[in-house]
């Protein structure tokens, strides 16, 4: 889901040595077939700024792919020779209810899901002024966390190639959270992996080839910070809140939300308590 970390997630694994991470191509939105499309060019012209690199040798490396999956695994597999590294993430939102797709094209695939508190979603919604109608919200969500949930379902509530991850813990336990991620794609762990400081260079890129200011990857470009953990207390009134819930009651995925919730509370709490004790031992430095 949106504004769930994924960003976040996505600027960390690419800091490791072997993993090749750029911006998302967003390539689930791309309808075309054939070698040579308008379409096609329009994509491929925004990717050549996301990814620094000229049209033209996008359009070679693509060659006559006739998919945007063959284009696509092209691309990346340049991008990533290119970098002198050995695998590929791509960092789409709409992955994750595409799970299906993706394993049947690239078979050894891993998919990461990175979920956060919905309050703490909705509110970044807000903040960044973009799908706050409740309605909408509600079905956003459901498409991603509640299609996520359900794919795993029919798998019997596990699959080798699903690994998903809390955003809080990320942010809260970054080094303890990346070596299971890390344990999880079979590469070994990587400090710098952890110590994400900012990169500012993807604000600037995207701003470039769209000409739009993303939030998102605005904060991107600061430091990892656990203080957007319960942001939603600060953000969303509980009558707010109260009209989104009803609306992912609808949707069928008012359990899943409260789920979520309840996990999130005992690592806000942690965190409260860890304060508490800082707060002690600084009274008794005095």
């Amino acid at each position: 889901m949106y504004k769930s970390g994924t960003s976040l997630l996505r600027a960390m694994l690419g800091r490791h040595s072997r993993l090749f991470a750029g911006l998302e191509t967003q390539w689930l939105n791309e309808t075309w077939h054939g070698s040579v499309t308008v379409a096609r060019r329009n994509w491929l012209e925004r990717l050549s700024v996301f990814f620094d690199t000229p049209l033209a040798e996008l359009e070679s490396t693509c060659g006559e792919a006739k998919d945007v999956e063959t284009c696509l695994d092209h691309m990346l597999a340049f991008f990533t020779n290119r970098a002198g590294k050995a695998r590929w993430i791509e960092k789409t939102p709409g992955n994750v209810g595409a799970i299906e797709r993706i394993l049947k094209r690239w078979p050894q695939a891993r998919i990461l899901h990175i979920i956060r508190d919905p309050r703490d979603v909705y509110a970044s919604m807000i903040e960044s002024h973009k799908w706050t109608e409740p309605e909408e919200f509600a079905g956003r969500w459901g498409r991603s966390v509640g299609a996520a949930r359900n794919w795993l379902a029919v798998q019997g509530g596990m699959h080798p190639a699903y690994y998903e991850l809390r955003y809080e813990r990320l942010v809260r336990e970054p080094e303890q959270e990346v070596r299971k991620v890390l344990g999880f794609l079979d590469e070994p762990f990587e400090e710098e992996v952890a110590k994400f400081s900012g990169q500012p260079e993807d604000f600037d890129r995207v701003r470039k080839a769209t000409g739009k200011e993303s939030p998102t990857l605005r904060r991107l470009a600061e430091p990892m910070m656990a203080t957007r953990v319960g942001v939603w207390s600060k953000v969303v009134v509980p009558e707010a809140w109260a009209v989104v819930h009803a609306e992912l009651v609808r949707e069928g995925y008012g359990n899943l939300a409260d789920q979520l919730i309840d996990e999130t509370d005992p690592i806000r709490a942690g965190e409260v308590e860890e304060g508490r004790k800082e707060d002690k031992a600084r009274v008794e430095r005095v």
